[in-house]
């Protein structure tokens, strides 16, 4: 018996060191790309456009910013320039007025040595933030507790489309799976809602969520802020995909190939390049409980 014993430990002890060996992927990362995080708002406050480069999928930093670039942006009537502060970020500092109304049509250009990027966007409508309830649960959605609850109703109309952003205490939700988009009233247009008040999973989802996926409960002097940005079609794609990719590992049996979000920048070859250009009206709500 003693025999079998001393070579089941060595097998094991082979065991063990085999599973330490580095195991290269070659994920087929050549060269880096422009990245464009074009996200503006009509508010009276500075505008910032990011621009990186693509780094490996395995590369754990802060990706390059781009810095000798030239950005502007324009409505038609007025050009927006755009100057580089740090790190690939340009900054448009309003003065009196945002930078546009509903309805106006805007382009992006960015001229990168010989590159150049181009984008064209429209301001879209956002709906009022009626309130924010804060409730006592008792069954469905975590923990018994206070929670939020936002109300909003969407435009008579289909295909308008929003991204929820919220904060408790000044710290802005950000955890991919609290990322918070909505198309029309609801998560996608298959569902054929239309100018009703957005449905209840995602009134709730103003609320934080835990490291164990639960939603956390408030507390007495917590405040909480909504903020509803109005975007295009082709950002609420873009941020689905990137909401999708950065779950994926949530459910490993059905997760998704690696991919990049499809954007709506192009290069002068009419080629898509990586990030995307979206110009948002703001509406925003708070409440202390």
């Amino acid at each position: 018996m003693k025999k079998y014993t001393y070579i089941i430990a060595i097998l094991s002890i082979i065991g063990l060191a085999s599973c330490e060996d580095a195991i290269e992927v070659d994920n087929g990362f050549e060269a880096s790309q422009i990245v464009v995080d074009a996200w503006i708002t009509n508010e009276v406050k500075p505008q910032v456009i990011q621009i990186t480069e693509s780094q490996d999928y395995f590369d754990n930093r802060v990706p390059t910013g781009i810095t000798n670039a030239t950005v502007s942006v324009t409505n038609g009537t007025q050009v927006f320039n755009f100057d580089h502060v740090e790190g690939g970020r340009y900054v448009y500092n309003p003065v009196n007025e945002g930078i546009g109304n509903i309805g106006d049509k805007f382009s992006l250009n960015i001229e990168v040595d010989d590159k150049i990027l181009t984008s064209s966007t429209e301001l879209y409508r956002v709906p009022e933030i009626d309130s924010i309830s804060i409730f006592l649960e008792t069954e469905g959605f975590g923990d018994d507790g206070y929670f939020a609850e936002l109300y909003a109703t969407d435009f008579p109309g289909q295909g308008d489309t929003y991204w929820v952003k919220s904060y408790r205490n000044d710290t802005l939700l950000n955890k991919p799976q609290e990322i918070n988009l909505i198309y029309d009233s609801s998560f996608n247009p298959g569902t054929n809602l239309d100018g009703v008040t957005f449905i209840r999973p995602l009134r709730f989802a103003i609320n934080a969520i835990g490291d164990d996926g639960l939603f956390r409960d408030i507390n007495p002097g917590d405040r909480i802020r909504s903020e509803i940005y109005s975007i295009s079609n082709d950002a609420f794609d873009f941020m689905r995909l990137v909401q999708e990719q950065t779950t994926n590992g949530d459910n490993s049996i059905f997760a998704l190939p690696v991919a990049n979000s499809r954007g709506n920048v192009r290069d002068q070859d009419g080629n898509l390049v990586l990030g995307v250009f979206n110009v948002a009206a703001v509406t925003s709500f708070e409440v202390t409980f």
